[in-house]
C-alpha cells in the first residue's frame, strides 16, 4: 500500500533526525557504529528546521515533486556548491539620497598654493558650497564635513561621512604638479597603486590624516578587501566625464587623465562608494586664472552634480535599457 504523503513526511524527519543527532542510548558507547555519512552540524540544523517548516504546510500546498525532492537530499547535499555570483542590482530599488560633501584641506591645513597666493582650502570650500546648494535643488540631502574655514583630520572627516550614513562621498581637491604647463583633470577612487607620481600624491593627502599607526594598518589592509571598489570606480568613471565635458569648452587645454586608484586614507576609511576628484591645477596660472572667476567655480560645481546625477540613474535602471 503506497504511504500517504504525511506518513512520508514524518519518516523523512526521523530518518534525517536518527542518522545526524546521537540518541539517548548512544552516548557514550565506544562501540557504536557511525552512520555512513554525517551531515555537518549546520548544514543537518538546517534541514531539521527545513523539515518543521515543510511539515507544518498544508498537505494540499505541497506536490509531489516536493516529496521525491526530499528523497535524494542525500545525495545533493554532498554537492559541492555553485560559486556564488554578483547579485544584479537591478533587483533592489536603489537610490542615491544622501551626498556627503567634503571640501579639502581648510584652517590651517592650506593645500596647495599658486604664486599669486590662491589657496587649495578657499577654492574647494567655495566649489562644495556651490555643489551644496545645486543637490539641494535636486532634492538631495547634502552633508558637508566642512562649511567654514576650519581644520579637520582626515579621520574626522571619516567619521562625519560615516556617522551621516551617506550614500555617496565627494571629496573635491586642487591639485599642484612641478610640469606647470599641464592642465590635469583626475578622479581617484581607494585602491593600490604603483604609480610614483600617485603615490607621492597620495602621501601629500595622507599626511595630516590623524590616524594613529595601527589604525592606518587597518586601512591599507582594508584597500585589497574593499567591496565598494566597483561602486566607487563607477562613481568616479561619471564624475571624471561629465567634469570633463563641461569644462573643456572653456578650458581646451585641460587634459583628461581619467580615473586612477589610490591609496587615500580619506577614501579607504568611508563605508561608502567614494572618490577624490582634482579639479584643477594650482600650479598653472592659466588655471588660476579660471579657478579665480565665479563662473568657473558654478561650473565645476555644476558638472559634479551631472556626474552623481548620471551614477544615480546608473543605479536606477541598472539592467534595463534607458529610453
Amino acid at each position: 500500500m503506497t504511504e500517504s504523503l504525511e506518513t512520508v513526511k514524518l519518516r523523512l524527519v526521523r530518518e534525517a533526525i536518527e542518522d545526524n543527532v546521537p540518541g539517548p542510548g548512544r552516548l557514550g558507547r565506544k562501540t557504536e557504529v557511525r552512520p555512513r555519512f554525517l551531515l555537518p552540524v549546520w548544514v543537518a540544523g538546517s534541514f531539521l528546521i527545513a523539515s518543521l517548516v515543510y511539515l507544518g504546510l498544508p498537505s494540499k500546498a505541497l506536490s509531489r515533486g516536493w516529496v521525491a525532492a526530499a528523497d535524494t537530499l542525500s545525495l545533493s547535499a554532498t554537492t559541492e556548491s555553485p560559486v556564488p555570483r554578483r547579485l544584479d542590482r537591478a533587483v533592489f530599488p536603489l537610490s542615491v539620497k544622501r551626498i556627503v560633501v567634503d571640501p579639502g584641506h581648510g584652517g590651517t591645513q592650506h593645500g596647495a598654493s599658486s604664486d599669486s597666493g590662491v589657496s587649495e582650502k578657499d577654492i574647494t570650500l567655495d566649489i562644495a558650497l556651490r555643489l551644496r546648494q545645486l543637490l539641494k535643488n535636486g532634492l538631495f540631502d547634502v552633508r558637508m564635513t566642512r562649511e567654514t574655514d576650519v581644520t579637520l583630520s582626515l579621520e574626522q572627516r571619516v567619521a562625519v561621512a560615516n556617522a551621516a550614513r551617506g550614500d555617496l562621498f565627494v571629496s573635491i581637491h586642487v591639485n599642484w604638479i612641478p610640469h606647470r604647463q599641464v592642465r590635469p583633470l583626475e578622479t581617484y577612487y581607494a585602491g593600490p597603486t604603483d604609480d610614483p607620481g600617485v603615490l607621492r600624491l597620495a602621501s601629500t593627502e595622507n599626511r595630516d590624516s590623524g590616524y594613529s599607526l595601527s589604525a592606518y594598518r587597518g586601512l591599507l589592509e582594508r584597500i585589497y578587501l574593499d567591496t565598494r571598489r566597483h561602486e566607487s570606480h563607477a562613481l568616479a568613471k561619471s564624475i571624471n566625464t561629465e567634469l570633463y565635458r563641461s569644462l573643456k569648452d572653456v578650458n581646451p587645454e585641460l587634459e583628461n587623465r581619467g580615473v586612477k586608484m589610490a591609496p587615500f586614507a580619506v577614501l579607504v576609511g568611508t563605508e561608502m562608494p567614494a572618490i577624490l576628484v582634482e579639479v584643477a591645477c594650482l600650479s598653472n596660472e592659466a588655471d588660476v586664472g579660471l579657478l579665480t572667476t565665479a563662473d568657473y567655480r558654478e561650473r565645476i560645481a555644476g558638472a559634479l552634480l551631472k556626474g552623481i546625477r548620471a551614477y544615480a540613474r546608473g543605479l536606477d535602471g541598472a539592467g534595463r535599457k534607458e529610453s
